[in-house]
């Protein structure tokens, strides 16, 4: 057994001593808007950003500092219960991955369930997702499928029962979960079936009208390779959440004067 055990660990020892991580460190500023059409109808508007921040060279390969992914997703939000809603949306996704240029056609239907502790209140996001990546220097497309699944933690600073503005914590972790890869590029390739992770914790403000702004700490931790190699994207996340009543909006636009 003992002899088990220094194989396993020497296995494990040799693993990590030839993986070679890359580490990144940027800026990945998001806005969301929410609309009201309907008592249960509702339309999201999301864009972000993720920036490598520092140029770098690691083992004689140079890494500028430079926009790496540029998201853009309008999408349908539908409230079956106050703690219950599915959605689906599509998102334009510009790639750089230093040089390798793609762009990105994404399909996705989620359900979104909601329920209080005794403090905070705990989120679980469940996501099928289909990705058509266009290598615009091979000028081939390819797909990928992903199941993604998301849980989320909010704690109002405040006592919600007497106010709804005040400050907040927050931290959630998703899985990404590799359906099937592309074949095209890097982009959305299959490395593994745990391909994926993404984990953060962060602070914000809840205003009484103007929404949400929030700051925080997310670790993307992307195996890059088939060599199960690692790609560590350290960002400082800067987020701005609004809401907005489309109903009141139409009223105003056809009120005369």
């Amino acid at each position: 057994m003992k002899n088990g055990f220094l194989l396993l660990l020497g296995l494990i020892l040799a693993r990590q001593g030839t993986a070679q991580p890359l580490h990144f460190a940027g800026l990945f500023p998001a806005y969301s808007q929410t609309g009201i059409l309907h008592k249960k109808l509702l339309y999201n508007f999301y864009l972000s950003s993720t920036i490598d921040a520092f140029s770098q060279t690691v083992e004689n390969v140079h890494y500028p500092a430079t926009n790496l992914q540029v998201y853009l997703q309008p999408g349908l939000i539908y409230r079956l219960k106050p703690h219950l809603q599915v959605g689906a949306a599509y998102a334009f996704v510009k790639h750089n991955l230093f040089g390798l240029r793609v762009n990105e056609n994404r399909l996705f239907v989620q359900g979104i369930y909601t329920h209080r502790l005794p403090s905070g209140t705990l989120a679980h996001r469940l996501r099928y997702e289909e990705r058509y990546p266009f290598n615009l220097k091979t000028q081939r497309g390819s797909k990928a499928s992903l199941f993604r699944y998301q849980l989320g933690y909010n704690l109002p600073l405040y006592d919600p029962k007497t106010r709804k503005h005040g400050f907040y914590a927050s931290a959630s972790h998703e899985f990404f979960l590799c359906l099937t890869g592309a074949t095209n590029s890097p982009i959305s390739s299959k490395n593994a079936f745990n391909g994926e992770n993404w984990s953060y914790v962060g602070a914000g403000y809840t205003f009484r009208k103007a929404g949400r702004l929030e700051l925080g700490y997310m670790l993307q931790n992307l195996v890059r390779n088939a060599r199960k190699e690692h790609r560590y994207l350290h960002l400082l996340q800067v987020s701005y959440n609004t809401t907005f009543n489309l109903e009141d909006f139409m009223v105003w636009l056809y009120t005369p004067y």
